[in-house]
């Protein structure tokens, strides 16, 4: 059968099949060998197998078509093409009613900008929503070239994946986990916005950027414009935030932690700029190398204020309390302040990373504060010990003394005793007559 021909019957029996349907026929465009069975409704195909329907293609070595249930089934390979990208797997299908296009073996899917990638095991693809559905294994890759040529690489995986193409919008589920940068977020379940730059988490989420932990019932992340760096962060219920500085210049690393029911953060250039927490707010504050003295703040609320990832002021609101340490050039600790009050201002020197001022506020709560002097405790404390020992040693000769004369006291005692003893013992020998038998016999009876 030449190519003319074979094209003819194929093309008559598929539009005579599908004269019926609104959309516009599925076309066979080419095939290496060709075997019909009208009883069946079935259409065989080998060999280099090519279809066309309205702007997608797709390619197999092995086809099978359904009347019935106008399904193509391809095996030997499947390449899918539409305007906006392709899928590529060991076997698909395309269901031309619905425009579905299923896609099992190794699957990868991706624009045709290059924009993004998925990978997996079984992949359904619905063209009229141009939705991606990934339930097994999936990973998305979203790149985006830098100015410099290099590429910067969002990762998402999970155990199933939703990608809208539309509206660039991923929904995760089960062991999600997010990449980018330094930017690492996990949870139970993930929505990443490409379009708006955002993704909101939930079970068990945490994120980690750099020197940043946060951790909460929940997680929304918004991304700066270029969708690279973070720009805020809202945790609800039960949050948990961290910032770490490390070491610089000399100066230990310190370490800010801050407790609450609900926390915001927001961000520029990677490094923190304000921090607050709501509701039965904590938070404290300390050096590396002085992991023991923490600095603490304690409230309703809780406002931090940063420059250049440095805490620069704070204001402590609602039954505030603060404690901070005053540590000395030499990094000994000198005493600490206690206050209380409505509202707590503290001023920081960011050079120094240390408290510059305090001030109180007092309405329904005195304003009240204290100031320990922690060396001034030391030596009483040092004194009270060192007089301690020395009333202990002194106690501990006197009894000693008293024990080496009781001692003494009873050996010789002892000595004297058995001198007398041995002296009248003797004398009895001496003075002893000798014994008849007989009466030492009777007196025995």
């Amino acid at each position: 059968m030449n190519f003319r021909a074979f094209l003819f019957i194929a093309t008559t029996f598929l539009a005579s099949t599908l004269a019926f349907a609104q959309s516009s026929p599925l076309i066979m465009y080419h095939a290496d060998n060709l075997d019909v069975s009208r009883k069946r409704g079935t259409l065989l195909l080998t060999g280099n197998v090519h279809f066309v329907h309205d702007s997608v293609a797709f390619k197999t070595q092995r086809a099978s078509w359904n009347r019935n249930t106008e399904t193509v089934e391809c095996g030997g390979g499947f390449l899918f093409t539409h305007p906006s990208g392709f899928v590529r797997a060991r076997n698909g299908s395309y269901q031309r009613k619905s425009e579905i296009a299923i896609a099992s073996g190794e699957v990868s899917a991706g624009d045709s900008a290059g924009n993004y990638l998925m990978t997996g095991q079984y992949l359904k693809y619905d063209r009229k929503e141009d939705i991606v559905t990934i339930p097994m294994s999936p990973r998305l890759y979203q790149y985006e070239k830098q100015k410099n040529g290099t590429i910067d690489t969002v990762t998402i995986s999970s155990r199933s994946l939703i990608f809208d193409k539309k509206n660039s919008f991923a929904q995760a589920y089960q062991d999600v986990k997010l990449t980018q940068k330094d930017l690492v977020v996990t949870c139970d379940t993930g929505y990443f916005n490409r379009k708006e730059n955002w993704l909101s988490m939930k079970g068990h989420p945490t994120c980690d950027m750099k020197n940043y932990h946060l951790t909460g019932d929940s997680i929304f992340l918004v991304l700066d414009e270029t969708g690279k760096m973070l720009k805020s962060a809202l945790v609800i219920r039960n949050a948990h935030g961290i910032q770490n500085e490390a070491p610089k210049r000399g100066n230990p690393g310190n370490v800010t932690e801050a407790f609450g029911d609900t926390l915001y953060c927001e961000f520029k250039k990677g490094k923190i700029e304000r921090l607050y927490v709501n509701v039965n707010a904590k938070g404290f504050f300390y050096e590396t190398d002085l992991k023991d003295y923490r600095n603490l703040m304690d409230g309703n609320r809780l406002d931090l204020y940063f420059k250049k990832g440095r805490m620069d002021r704070a204001v402590v609101s609602g039954k505030a309390q603060s404690t901070y340490f005053y540590v000395k050039k030499d990094r000994t600790v000198a005493g600490k302040n206690e206050a209380t009050g409505d509202t707590i201002h503290i001023l920081f020197d960011a050079q120094k990373n240390a408290v510059k001022s305090l001030r109180l506020l007092g309405r329904t709560t005195n304003a009240s504060g204290r100031y320990i002097d922690l060396e001034k405790a030391n030596r009483i404390k040092e004194n009270a010990k060192r007089d301690s020992l020395a009333k202990l040693d002194s106690l501990s000769g006197n009894i000693s003394k008293k024990i080496l004369t009781k001692a003494d006291s009873a050996k010789f005692k002892r000595s004297s005793n058995d001198k007398k003893l041995r002296e009248f013992f003797n004398r009895r020998r001496e003075n002893a007559k000798p014994v008849d038998e007989t009466a030492k016999t009777e007196e025995a009876q």
